[in-house]
């Protein structure tokens, strides 16, 4: 049996429900429900999102868009033909997007001030992990680990990833008994404290948003599936990111429920995790995938097949990814990914990345969380203060 225990060192408020409360009385509130964990609360140096709104509805800052670095590429094709002869362990190509139609959009600057606290499982000493493990192979009962999804022209990979992440974990700690497709629209317009919407966000308060205010189902682009479909599509215009969509408390039009807190369902407890390889692995193979940042660059938009690791190219910004696995190839060990640029992307919108080197700073950044089952449809506070439409 694995313990997990929540561990910082350093303080400003507690990780829970109304911060500023003390850890002991809003324990028993928020991570009820798992009688096989014991879990530790410590403090956060995250406020989250009970602190108030750092920006106001649709109201985002001006600044550059993202991933316009590669404007000068028409074609993955060509900007794969500039360092071809450099690669040695993957192979670049042709992607159907131009390079500037696969955005990025994690703020990178902010991921240490938003990290939230270390999450670390006990008693795994004796645990054995194989040389090569694949989330789906381990939990066939859970579709969504072989879904890709696609973040259009929009700086929501942090979103994206993040409810991705959400749903596979739901589906794997109930055993495949429970399935929910958790959307990326709540994050994207109604969190605040995440960032600016399509102008990029951040991991923390993402994972923290779940577990107080919850989030809402959502299908693909075009579907009639969820609460709330993905709104965004391709660029209309290359290398500028579309508007962030406004936030919302209806469902769409014909869904089996009309408001929005009916249908959200919510995370336990939110955590990040060490720079430790072995850990992260852990963590994988126990609970499911897990959130990661990283710095891009503009050789992996013509990433096709392989372990990449950076050659060439100027940064194209923060990018927020899915890790399901890792394995081995030709001697290099590698992190299994899923990415958010569709299913037509690289090697059927999955890479592999250098594993244990910390490669673009990938092991640094990663989030996770655990779900809460008896927890749903709470209205009240979910939509106080936040300008609902």
């Amino acid at each position: 049996m694995f313990r997990f225990v929540l561990v910082l060192a350093c303080c400003q408020a507690a990780l829970a429900q109304g911060y500023g409360a003390p850890a002991a009385k809003s324990s028993s509130k928020n991570y009820q429900g798992y009688q096989d964990n014991q879990y530790y609360q410590y403090p956060s140096q995250y406020s989250g999102e009970n602190s108030g709104a750092q920006y106001p509805r649709g109201q985002y800052p001006s600044g550059r868009d993202q991933s316009f670095f590669g404007a000068k590429y028409q074609t993955t094709a060509v900007l794969a033909a500039k360092f071809k002869n450099l690669t040695r362990s993957w192979k670049p190509g042709s992607n159907p997007k131009p390079p500037a139609g696969y955005r990025t959009g994690v703020n990178m600057a902010d991921l240490e001030r938003t990290k939230l606290p270390l999450g670390i499982l006990a008693d795994v000493e004796d645990l054995v992990l194989p040389d090569t493990f694949d989330a789906r192979e381990k939990w066939p009962e859970c579709p969504s680990l072989k879904e890709v999804r696609d973040q259009g022209c929009c700086g929501s990979c942090w979103a994206v990833s993040a409810a991705s992440t959400m749903t596979d974990r739901w589906c794997v700690r109930s055993k495949g008994k429970e399935q929910f497709t958790f959307g990326s629209f709540d994050l994207l317009s109604c969190c605040h404290s995440c960032g600016q919407g399509c102008r990029g966000g951040t991991l923390g308060p993402a994972w923290q948003f779940w577990v107080e205010k919850g989030l809402s189902s959502g299908g693909p682009l075009n579907s009639r599936q969820g609460c709330h479909p993905y709104p965004i599509g391709e660029c209309r215009v290359p290398g500028e990111d579309e508007d962030t969509p406004k936030c919302s408390k209806k469902c769409r039009s014909g869904y089996n429920v009309t408001d929005v807190w009916q249908d959200r369902r919510y995370g336990r407890v939110a955590y990040s995790l060490p720079n430790d390889e072995r850990k992260i692995m852990e963590e994988i193979y126990i609970n499911g995938p897990v959130q990661a940042a990283f710095h891009t660059y503009l050789d992996l938009h013509a990433y096709k097949s392989g372990v990449y690791r950076h050659v060439w190219g100027p940064l194209s910004g923060g990018h927020a990814v899915k890790l399901i696995g890792w394995g081995v190839e030709n001697g290099l060990k590698y992190w299994l990914v899923a990415n958010s640029w569709g299913r037509e992307w690289g090697d059927n919108g999955f890479f592999k990345m250098v594993r244990g080197e910390n490669h673009c700073g990938i092991e640094e950044n990663i989030h996770a969380g655990l779900p809460n089952f008896h927890r749903q449809g709470e209205a009240g506070e979910y939509f106080a203060g936040y300008g609902y439409n």
